[in-house]
């Protein structure tokens, strides 16, 4: 496991509505427990992330958000940083929202921060249930400029299942014949980048070799398609601490760090990618939001 570093700053045990003012903290929420920090422009991250009393993400962030027109306006690579943030309207002015709630039928901790960069409003939030759900979201609103655009966020989610070592990659999709895993599942053994397939019901399976124990990857059916500015919706990459770091590729790079390094059994990061439409037509007053969903079984007792 990589070395684990505790963040002190604030630790909280949720009931009701907080007002959070600090830049990092730590929560423990039913079965899940983990830090979480604003930092290096990447959004709010979380970090140490157990669930069931089994650790499952090293680290989980959102380092960019490239914005793209139809026009000559932009492209920007907008990043969320504390300097940027508001305080939540709907959390008591705080500048990290966390907050319990239930919805049909199932209890749900949210942290969330909201940005203000140029005219877009950006609410990045991860909603974690008491089951084991986790959906990365983001909202948007607002028109820099007066024509169609997207918004492309990037997460960056550095799974460690049972530690950092012995992980794998499966992806699943219902045309593939049984490779000794299973009908429809292939193991990823080198980096690559990979994009949706929902014809073929793709999916995204991480796991441990050693103990059989994973988490899953869901694409949100409202997560858009890559396109030519923005032309990956996965990327699997061999962990390198070097490549940990601020968004490096501006407004008109893609994701790098791919150099067909092996993954198979190693420390493994998943990027994901969303690609949110705006139609200037709408106005700058609806929201629009993106986001893959996580899912992390209970273990047997």
């Amino acid at each position: 496991m990589k070395k684990f570093k505790t963040l002190v700053a604030l630790v909280i045990l949720l009931a009701g509505t907080p007002a959070v003012f600090a830049q990092s903290g730590q929560t423990v929420w039913g079965s899940w427990s983990f830090d979480w920090e604003v930092k290096d422009g990447a959004g709010i991250a979380i970090r140490n992330v157990v669930f069931d009393r089994h650790y499952v993400i090293y680290k989980a962030s959102m380092p960019v958000i490239r914005v793209q027109y139809v026009s000559s306006c932009g492209p920007y690579a907008d990043r969320i940083d504390w300097g940027n943030l508001i305080g939540v309207p709907w959390c008591n002015g705080a500048k990290v929202c966390q907050r319990s709630f239930t919805a049909s039928g199932r209890n749900w901790l949210e942290l969330g921060v909201y940005a203000r960069i140029g005219a877009y409003h950006l609410y990045q939030v991860w909603y974690f249930s008491e089951d084991g759900w986790v959906q990365a979201r983001l909202y948007s609103k607002g028109l820099q400029c007066a024509y169609d655009h997207n918004h492309h966020p990037y997460w960056r989610m550095d799974f460690d299942v049972d530690g950092a070592a012995d992980n794998q990659i499966f992806v699943f999709d219902n045309n593939r014949p049984n490779e000794g895993w299973g009908s429809g599942w292939h193991l990823i053994t080198e980096e690559l980048n990979q994009t949706k397939s929902p014809a073929s019901g793709r999916v995204w399976f991480v796991r441990n070799d050693r103990t059989a124990k994973g988490i899953w990857v869901i694409p949100n059916p409202g997560d858009g398609v890559a396109d030519s500015f923005c032309n990956k919706d996965a990327g699997m990459r061999l962990y390198h601490g070097a490549e940990d770091k601020p968004w490096a590729f501006g407004a008109w790079g893609h994701l790098g760090y791919d150099d067909g390094e092996v993954i198979a059994k190693r420390d493994i990061v998943f990027w994901y990618v969303a690609h949110m439409h705006h139609e200037a037509s709408h106005g700058g007053d609806q929201w629009h939001g993106v986001g893959p969903w996580i899912f992390v079984p209970r273990r047997e007792p």
